[in-house]
């Protein structure tokens, strides 16, 4: 196999000489795909060496054939012809070739796979036994496949198996290239539970995959105690000295030191006292305040400005700032935040707890943060996309009083188009939900069709209606109780096998199993303090400040994440990927002062919000 190693110019050169002339006019040799030929002959120069090279691949025996066969699919690859490269590649039996040549195609076949969101799929390739040996396969080839695995892992939310993938893939690692693996560890740590944690480093018994467990309960278990965490974190230190993540620690643990040291000390707080948003964010900040004094951790001084007295925020502001305010939390309304966004000097940190799509702030001071029903919609067509759906069927309200639910429609079709999907249809719905999803299903057209023949045989006859067949899932837009009587009804109306994404709208944040039977399998998006009970401050919070609707525990978790990001707006700043998981997701910061917030994903099961992790 000494001929792999040539140049594949020298190669092609002898395949080039050894045709003399002008391949004949054909498009196909024994079962491999040849490029198509003009009258006026091949079309490019690449075409030319594809056909030399299949040619040869028909006339050589293994493992030459696949070889030459490989070369001619990375031709492909070069002319952006991923498809045609991929349906190659898959006519190859890799089984009784060497390790190396067979993990070639293996991983080229993959990387089709992954880069169109077929994860599992590409999973079946690289987890296959031929690949319990991939210590002997040279280090770019490790590489690759421990870094498709890992991705794979994550996008079916395999944290666990990612981790152990990343944490293998960074002892092949240099210097350089550990600081965006070890970033992306560190968020797959923060995403699984702290019980979760501790049990996998209480069971594991090697030294790489124990030590990341056990800084990941550092990271997660102390996040919202500053100076709890900073102890913790030199224990760790001392403890795993020879450990890959102590000599290239994550950015979010770098900057706790400068973060306990930074973080001001004294904070307004601008909010409606007179609403009931207002009142909820005010009592949800204070009941985390009151957890991380309870237990000893530093705690800022608190003033709270009630905006509903003031039209003009920006006196408001500048008070606060005379008052000795070193970090301002506020305002909530949007015709306050749009006063601050003129601004240029604030003077102080400002985090607004409203956002204002496309208006650039004045000052860099100014950042925003908001339960987006865009955002909550861009990430739903996100998710449906990565599951692999292509053909969107949507179902939203009739003349709803609030524009909300049509600027989630608007957004989701945005995101939806702009990834490539298509919808294929579109209903409203109002009281009569069954003849909306007739509509949308094109069930009357079967129906005609039904009444076409019966006149033209002059009898009745036996009949099946038929839904349209062109929908891979139904994006639906609807509160409970509409959500409880459309979901059996697409089961009724032979629908029951189409997936459904909806928005967070369908879910009352209360377990009534009874009542909530009839979501069972919709999809959703919503604040992990809904969906679970990992955060420590949920059951003190409610009973200091009981909610009891979904919108008020959304606005309750907004509160707690108002206090709880007051001194990470630096660890933010440094665009430490993931940084923070928050009560309302994974929150972060974007180019423009927006802190973007990562959703969880639950399904309905008998009645019961289950965490899609908690699913698999």
């Amino acid at each position: 196999m000494s001929f792999m190693r040539f140049s594949l110019y020298f190669l092609l050169t002898i395949l080039l000489a050894s045709c003399g002339t002008a391949p004949p006019n054909t498009s196909r040799v024994d079962n491999f795909d040849i490029p198509d030929i003009d009258e006026d002959g091949i079309r490019s120069e690449e075409e030319i060496l594809i056909f030399s090279l299949l040619q040869q691949a028909n006339a050589t025996l293994s493992p030459e054939s696949e070889f030459f066969s490989l070369e001619a699919a990375r031709i492909y690859l070069g002319m952006g012809q991923e498809r045609r490269a991929f349906e190659l590649l898959a006519t190859l039996n890799t089984r009784q070739l060497e390790l190396e040549l067979a993990a070639e195609i293996l991983l080229l076949r993959a990387q089709y796979l992954v880069a169109n969101a077929r994860h599992q799929e590409a999973l079946n390739i690289l987890t296959i036994e031929r690949f319990e040996a991939a210590p002997l396969l040279p280090l770019a080839l490790q590489k690759q496949l421990r870094s498709m695995r890992a991705q794979s892992y994550e996008t079916l939310n395999n944290q666990v198996a990612a981790l152990r993938e990343r944490i293998l893939l960074d002892l092949l690692l240099n210097l350089a290239e550990k600081n965006q693996n070890h970033e992306q560890i560190w968020q797959n740590l923060l995403v699984l539970p702290v019980e979760e944690l501790r049990q996998l480093a209480e069971d594991e018994i090697i030294y790489a995959f124990q030590g990341w467990y056990e800084l990941g309960i550092v990271g997660k278990a102390y996040q919202y105690n500053l100076d709890r965490q900073l102890v913790e974190l030199n224990n760790w230190q001392n403890t795993w000295i020879r450990h890959p993540a102590s000599e290239q620690l994550p950015l979010t643990l770098q900057l706790v030191e400068s973060m306990a040291a930074e973080r001001p000390n004294q904070i307004a707080l601008l909010l409606p006292l007179n609403t009931n948003a207002g009142a909820i964010i005010r009592d949800a900040f204070m009941s985390a305040y009151l957890n991380v004094q309870s237990f000893g951790g530093q705690v800022p001084d608190l003033r709270f400005y009630d905006t509903s007295a003031t039209d003009n925020i920006v006196d408001l502001h500048s008070q606060a700032r005379i008052d000795g305010a070193g970090m301002i939390i506020g305002p909530l309304l949007r015709q306050n935040l749009s006063q601050l966004q003129q601004i240029r000097n604030l003077g102080v940190p400002t985090l607004a707890l409203n956002n204002i799509d496309g208006v650039q702030s004045a000052s860099n001071q100014l950042y925003q943060f908001a339960l987006s029903p865009e955002s909550e919609s861009r990430q739903l067509a996100l998710k449906a996309w990565n599951d692999g759906h292509r053909f969107a069927a949507i179902l939203s309200p009739e003349n709803s009083t609030s524009d909300t639910y049509q600027r989630k429609l608007n957004s989701f079709i945005q995101q939806w188009t702009a990834l490539g999907g298509q919808i294929v249809t579109q209903e409203i719905y109002d009281n009569d939900y069954t003849q909306s999803i007739e509509n949308l299903l094109n069930l009357s057209d079967s129906e005609n069709r039904k009444d076409r023949i019966s006149n033209i045989i002059n009898a009745s006859v036996e009949f099946s209606q038929r839904r349209r067949q062109d929908v891979d899932f139904i994006f639906l837009i609807a509160e409970p109780l509409a959500a409880r009587q459309i979901n059996p009804s697409l089961g009724y109306l032979y629908a029951g096998n189409i997936p459904v994404y909806a928005t967070q709208d369908i879910y009352s944040g209360l377990n009534r199993t009874l009542e909530n039977v009839d979501l069972n399998g919709i999809i959703f998006g919503d604040s992990p303090w809904l969906l679970s009970q990992d955060d420590e401050l949920k059951v003190s919070a409610q009973l200091l400040f009981p909610q009891t609707s979904a919108q008020n525990l959304r606005l309750q978790a907004f509160g707690i994440d108002a206090f709880r990001l007051y001194p990470r707006i630096r660890q933010l700043e440094t665009g430490a990927a993931y940084a923070f998981i928050g009560a309302t997701g994974v929150l972060s910061l974007d180019a423009d002062n927006r802190i973007t917030r990562q959703l969880d994903w639950a399904t309905m099961q008998e009645g019961l919000a289950l965490p899609i992790s908690e699913t698999q």
